[in-house]
């Protein structure tokens, strides 16, 4: 499918910009004939869940890489995952969360192994993205991993010309509003960004955050003056009784992002936006495509 284009503005469709990523990784594996093996475990039976864990592994299968789904019960998950980690013949993990639908969900996380952590969200490269360190390690010229939601907003934003300043601070003079700050999306985004250049505005239930530099700092500014101010703004929040951005609410030119599973932008917005970006999800699996070949790359090869 074609981004569809109406009078106002521009509506992204990701699936179209993630297919040119997923080609890129196809052809690698099929050009250096990788055996590359990934599992995938969930315990859950959420019917989206489901669906979505099924989806994913057809779409890794398709690239060439063997995607083994494995249902487990949530009490056996954390010995399946030390199970996964022993094992050689398997070269990255990917959980479908949430779990628990609490901390347990985080401990869980930190217990994938670094070097077959997709989605980049253990404490070892959360640490790295925090400092602002991009290798693997100082003597070698590998890349450290991003978490596969954050790096997607990126990389869409970039393939539109919406994240192209100077070579080391793309988003130089930019501000940015960011509605999730979770340990998973929000805060990696909000720290990615303002390392890039931008003053980040970061709200949650506990209120508004400024990022510069990656240093958070207490803020007052309210919604409406943020979203006035924003060139960019970024929206998660999984909640219906979350207050829909309005079109009013933000400045005519914009950038909007929809990373959440419910919309939280009201109708007509996209007539005040030059771009809307109403979803993530293909460019999502595009980058944990990605992450699985530069695991694969950097410490099974």
């Amino acid at each position: 499918m074609k981004p569809a284009q109406n009078m106002d503005n521009l509506i992204v469709d990701p699936a179209t910009i993630a297919q040119k990523y997923v080609d890129e990784v196809q052809e690698e594996i099929s050009a250096q004939k990788l055996r590359i093996r990934v599992l995938g475990l969930i315990a859950t039976n959420d019917k989206p869940s489901v669906a979505y864990a099924k989806a994913t592994q057809k779409k890794f299968d398709n690239v060439g890489i063997s995607y083994d789904l494995q249902h487990v019960e949530r009490l056996e998950l954390e010995q399946a995952i030390h199970s996964a980690n022993e094992d050689p013949t398997i070269h990255g993990i990917f959980i479908y969360f949430p779990v628990f639908h609490n901390q347990q969900d985080d401990y869980l996380r930190n217990q994938v192994d670094y070097r077959k952590d997709i989605e980049a969200g253990s404490l070892y490269w959360t640490r790295k993205l925090y400092s602002n360190d991009r290798l693997v390690e100082p003597t070698t010229a590998k890349k450290a991993l991003l978490p596969c939601t954050p790096l997607a907003i990126v990389k869409l934003l970039t393939e539109i010309g919406r994240y192209v300043g100077g070579d080391s601070r793309p988003l130089e003079s930019k501000v940015v509003t960011i509605f999730n700050r979770s340990e998973v999306i929000g805060r990696p985004l909000a720290m990615m960004m303002s390392n890039d250049g931008a003053k980040v505005y970061s709200f949650d239930i506990n209120g508004p955050l400024l990022f510069t530099n990656a240093e958070p700092k207490e803020t007052r500014i309210t919604r409406a003056e943020a979203l006035a101010e924003s060139d960019i703004v970024i929206t998660g929040v999984p909640s219906k009784e979350f207050p829909l951005i309005k079109a009013q609410e933000i400045r005519a030119g914009a950038t909007c992002v929809n990373f959440s599973s419910v919309s939280n932008f009201a109708d007509g917005v996209a007539t005040r936006t030059d771009v809307f970006i109403p979803r993530i999800g293909p460019m999502t699996v595009a980058m944990c495509m990605r992450n699985t070949l530069r695991l694969y790359h950097n410490f099974h090869e």
